[in-house]
C-alpha cells in the first residue's frame, strides 16, 4: 500500500491525480494518510481510486473531550466505510481510544497502545503477549 499524505495530494492535485491512475493500474493500492488535516475535497475522494482512509491522530485522540473532534471522527470512519475503503485510526494511545474506534466499527488502527516500532524479528512475541492481554471482539 502507496500512502499519500493529503496535504501532499493538495500540493498538485492535477499530476498526483494522473500518477495515482497509473498506480491503480499497475494493482498498486493507495492510502490516504492524516485525513482531515488537508484539504481533499469529498469529490476527489469519489474520484480517486484510494483503498484506505487513515484518520488523522488529532480526531482519534480528541474524541474524548472535543465534541467537534468526535463528530469529525465518526464522520470518517463512516464516510471510508461507505466509500469501500478500509479504514484506519491513527494516534490509538490509550484504552479509551481503542474502544472508542471499535465501538464506531473502525477495521485498523495504530498507535502506541498497540505497540512501539519494532524490528521486525520482534513481531511473533509482541503478537503472542498482545492475544494474552486483549480479548478480540
Amino acid at each position: 500500500i502507496l500512502e499519500i499524505t493529503e496535504s501532499r495530494f493538495m500540493a498538485n492535485p492535477v499530476a498526483t491525480m494522473d500518477t495515482l491512475v497509473r498506480l491503480r493500474l499497475k494493482k498498486i493500492r493507495l492510502s490516504i494518510d492524516d485525513f482531515g488535516t488537508g484539504y481533499a475535497s469529498l469529490a476527489q475522494l469519489r474520484d480517486i481510486p484510494f483503498d484506505e482512509l487513515k484518520v488523522d491522530r488529532t480526531f482519534v485522540q480528541g474524541a474524548s473531550q472535543d465534541e467537534a473532534a468526535r463528530t469529525i471522527l465518526e464522520a470518517s470512519i463512516a464516510l471510508g466505510q461507505n466509500l469501500g475503503m478500509v479504514v484506519v485510526a491513527e494516534g490509538v494511545e490509550k484504552q479509551g481510544d481503542w474502544d472508542r474506534v471499535a465501538r464506531l466499527g473502525c477495521q485498523l488502527a495504530q498507535g502506541n497502545f498497540i505497540a512501539q516500532p519494532m524490528p521486525g524479528a520482534d513481531i511473533p512475541a509482541w503478537v503472542d503477549a498482545w492475544n494474552g492481554r486483549h480479548v478480540h471482539r
